[in-house]
């Protein structure tokens, strides 16, 4: 059983926030209350369920007090947000941002590259995350990286990589990853340095089409040096 996906980075940077973010974190137990960062990957409902940040307001919250959250997100994020939501009411402060710029957030450098997803508007991003001693890349929701991603990547030598692998057993497409395509950019990112013998790399956001039963998926994404993402999977390096 896998809800839509979100990540917690070090209990203070929220990556992504759908509609199962709350539901997830009840079953897992998990607090979001202290948390100060987030990132947001693109605006489909998946990852970006405007009603969360409503949920900040105070009215449903009482006399809970929450950090201001500093948030990172495209624009077609921050347009979807604007149609109902209010920076002021949810404490937030927003930060807009596109593929191939830098922010400094907190204890963390967020570089963000272009995905090759939600191709009409052209704002998906995943990111680069570092807190200089490791880093992280964090790539869900894209097909095969164009030439400008593998720039950005040559040589990083990242800590971790969280791979995306929504049509894992379907034909290849445009905007995820099948089970070959996953190979192919892992394979890509071998050869320019970015992924190491060292590097951790997870794969994840099956569609309920596109994956098998788990223990199968299981020994399929072991076999290409990955492990293979489940609700509540807690990864260190």
């Amino acid at each position: 059983m896998r809800r839509r996906q979100s990540a917690l980075v070090n209990d203070d940077l929220l990556i992504d926030m759908g509609p199962d973010l709350f539901a997830s974190c009840a079953a897992l137990g998990l607090s979001l209350t202290k948390v100060p960062y987030a990132l947001v990957t693109h605006s489909h409902m998946d990852h970006f369920d405007p009603g969360n940040l409503l949920l900040r307001g105070k009215a449903f919250r009482l006399a809970t007090e929450l950090p201001e959250l500093t948030m990172l997100a495209g624009p077609s994020v921050w347009t979807k947000w604007d149609a109902g939501g209010s920076d002021r009411a949810a404490e937030i402060r927003r930060v807009p941002i596109l593929p191939g710029r830098t922010v400094e957030l907190g204890p963390y450098t967020v570089r963000a590259i272009e995905a090759m997803h939600h191709l009409k508007v052209g704002d998906a991003m995943n990111y680069i995350v570092s807190d200089g001693a490791s880093s992280l890349l964090y790539a869900s929701d894209s097909g095969y990286y164009a030439d400008a991603a593998w720039e950005e990547l040559k040589g990083r030598a990242l800590d971790a990589v969280v791979l995306e692998g929504t049509i894992w057993r379907h034909p290849a497409g445009k905007e995820h990853l099948n089970e070959g395509d996953f190979r192919r950019m892992l394979e890509k990112l071998r050869s320019i340095g970015a992924v190491t013998e060292r590097t951790r790399v997870v794969a994840t956001h099956f569609s309920h089409q596109g994956a098998y039963p788990h223990d199968e998926l299981e020994g399929k994404v072991a076999a290409l040096g990955a492990l293979c993402a489940y609700d509540g999977l807690v990864v260190e390096w």
